[in-house]
C-alpha cells in the first residue's frame, strides 16, 4: 500500500513538473529553441495549446529571442488603395429603378455623377516568407471605420503593434488626429483599438519612432491646407500625447527619420505655406534632452522632389546612413544625373558614401514607396523594399512593381556588392502605398 503511494506521489510530481516545461521531457532553453522557430502565422493557434505558451507568446521576449535567434519575419505594412470592383452592368430597369430611389432620399441628381472616393486597407507584405494579406479593417460603436486617406503607418517592433496616424477623412477629404493601434500580439490575436488622438488634424506630416514606443509627428499641413510647424509626442504605453515646441520653419510634405541608438528625431525638407512645391534644402533636429529644435542645412539639394517616400534610414555597423532612391530622370533635373543613393550623417557631415545601380522599372518618374526591412547594425546584407506604381501585369494575375535591394556592407575597396530580387505581387495589392513601416515580429 505504502509503495502504491509513493507511486502516485512521485507520478504527481512528475506531471507536475512536466506541466511547468515548456515541452514535457525537454529542457525550456531547447524548447524555447523549437518554438522561436514556428512561423508567426501560427502563434494563434499555439496560443490554445496551454496557458504556458499563451503567455510566452504574449511576452515581447519571446519575439526578442526570435530577433536574437534569426527567426523574426520582417513585415511591410503598407497603406494601400482597396481594388475597386468591377460594377455591374447598367440596363434601363436598373438605371432608372437607382435615379427614383436617389429622388427618394432627396440626393442630388449632380452629385451622383461624382466618382466614389477609393478606400484604402492596411497590407502586409511578410518578406520573409513573400506572402501576402490584408487586415480586417478598424471597428468601432458605430461600426466599421473607414482608414483614413494618407495617414501615416509606424510599427513598433518592441510591442507587435501598428499604428496609423492622423491623414484624411475618407468622406470629408479632411485632416483628422485620429489614431488606431492594430495589436498583432495580444491575447485575443490580431485586434484594433482606437488610441488617443492628436492634439491637432494633420496630414503629409513627418512621423519617426525613437526607442521603443516614443513616436514623434511633426508639420504637415491642416483643414485649411496651411503647412504646419506643431510637432508632438506620443507615449505608446501610456498612451498619451505631450505638445513639444514648435519647429523653426513651417514644414508640408516634409520627411521624418530616425535612427536606432540616436535618441533625436530628424524632420527633413518639406515647403512653407506661401511656397507649395518648393522643397526646402534644410532640416530640423529636435533633441529630448535639450527638448529643442535645431537647423541643420544643405541635406537636400532637390527642389522639386520630395523626400517623402523615396528615403530611408538605414543602421549599419558603419553608422547612420540615409538611402535615396532616385530616378535617372529626377536626377538629371537637379544636379546633372548623379547616382546618390546612401547618406552618412555621423558627426552631422553628410556626403555620398556609396551608389548604386537601380531597376529599369524603377529609374524613370513614377511614384515609388521605400522602407528598411529591419534595423539590426549586424544585419547582412542590408535589405530594403521598394514598391513602385507601375507594376506590370505577367498575364498570371500578378505584377511586377516590388523589389528587394540586398547590398552587403562595404569592403575594404569602397565597393558594395548589390542585388534586386523582383517580388511577384498579387493584382489584389499591386496599388502604390502612400506609407509604409517594417514590424519584425
Amino acid at each position: 500500500m505504502g509503495q502504491t503511494e509513493s507511486s502516485t506521489e512521485n507520478f504527481q510530481k512528475l506531471q507536475q513538473q512536466q506541466q511547468k516545461q515548456l515541452i514535457p521531457g525537454l529542457p525550456d532553453e531547447i524548447a524555447m529553441d523549437c518554438l522561436v522557430r514556428v512561423p508567426y502565422k501560427f502563434h494563434s493557434n499555439m496560443k490554445l495549446v496551454c496557458q504556458s505558451w499563451r503567455s510566452l507568446i504574449m511576452h515581447p521576449s519571446f519575439y526578442q529571442e526570435r530577433c536574437r535567434s534569426g527567426t523574426a519575419e520582417h513585415m511591410v505594412c503598407m497603406i494601400q488603395p482597396l481594388p475597386t470592383p468591377s460594377p455591374p452592368p447598367i440596363t434601363e430597369s436598373s438605371a432608372s429603378d437607382e435615379l427614383s430611389s436617389e429622388k427618394e432620399e432627396g440626393v442630388d441628381e449632380k452629385s451622383c455623377s461624382r466618382p466614389s472616393l477609393v478606400q484604402h486597407g492596411l497590407t502586409i507584405f511578410n518578406a520573409t516568407h513573400q506572402t501576402w494579406h490584408r487586415m480586417m479593417r478598424p471597428s468601432g460603436a458605430g461600426g466599421s471605420l473607414r482608414i483614413p486617406m494618407f495617414c501615416q503607418c509606424v510599427a513598433l517592433p518592441a510591442s507587435g503593434k501598428i499604428l496609423l496616424l492622423g491623414g484624411w477623412d475618407p468622406n470629408t477629404l479632411e485632416p483628422v488626429p485620429d489614431v488606431y493601434v492594430l495589436d498583432l500580439i495580444g491575447a485575443g490575436g490580431a485586434r484594433w483599438r482606437r488610441a488617443a488622438p492628436m492634439s491637432v488634424a494633420r496630414s503629409f506630416f513627418a512621423c519617426g519612432v525613437v526607442g521603443q514606443s516614443t513616436v514623434y509627428v511633426a508639420g504637415g499641413h491642416d483643414y485649411q491646407k496651411n503647412a504646419l510647424q506643431s510637432a508632438e509626442v506620443y507615449d505608446a504605453n501610456a498612451d498619451e500625447w505631450r505638445t513639444l515646441p514648435a519647429m523653426a520653419e513651417e514644414r508640408d510634405e516634409c520627411q521624418g527619420i530616425s535612427w536606432e541608438g540616436d535618441s533625436r528625431f530628424w524632420v527633413f525638407s518639406g515647403y512653407s505655406t506661401d511656397s507649395q512645391g518648393f522643397f526646402r534644402s534644410d532640416a530640423e533636429c529636435y533633441d529630448p534632452i535639450t527638448e529643442s529644435w535645431s537647423k541643420i542645412e544643405g541635406v537636400w539639394p532637390y527642389r522639386s522632389v520630395s523626400p517623402r517616400g523615396v528615403t530611408a534610414a538605414v543602421t549599419s555597423s558603419s553608422g547612420c546612413q540615409w538611402w535615396w532612391f532616385l530616378g535617372s530622370q529626377q536626377q538629371q533635373e537637379e544636379n546633372g544625373g548623379g547616382k546618390e543613393l546612401s547618406h552618412n550623417n555621423s558627426q552631422m557631415m553628410w556626403k555620398v558614401v556609396d551608389s548604386a545601380q537601380i531597376p529599369s522599372g524603377i529609374n524613370g518618374g513614377t511614384p515609388i514607396s521605400v522602407t528598411a526591412l529591419g534595423h539590426a547594425k549586424d544585419q547582412q546584407p542590408q535589405r530594403i523594399f521598394v514598391m513602385t506604381s507601375n507594376g506590370g501585369g505577367r498575364g498570371d494575375g500578378t505584377e511586377e512593381g516590388a523589389f528587394i535591394l540586398e547590398r552587403e556592407s562595404s569592403n575594404s575597396n569602397g565597393g558594395s556588392p548589390t542585388k534586386w530580387n523582383n517580388v511577384t505581387t498579387p493584382a489584389g495589392f499591386s496599388g502604390f502605398p502612400y506609407s509604409n513601416s517594417c514590424l519584425i515580429i
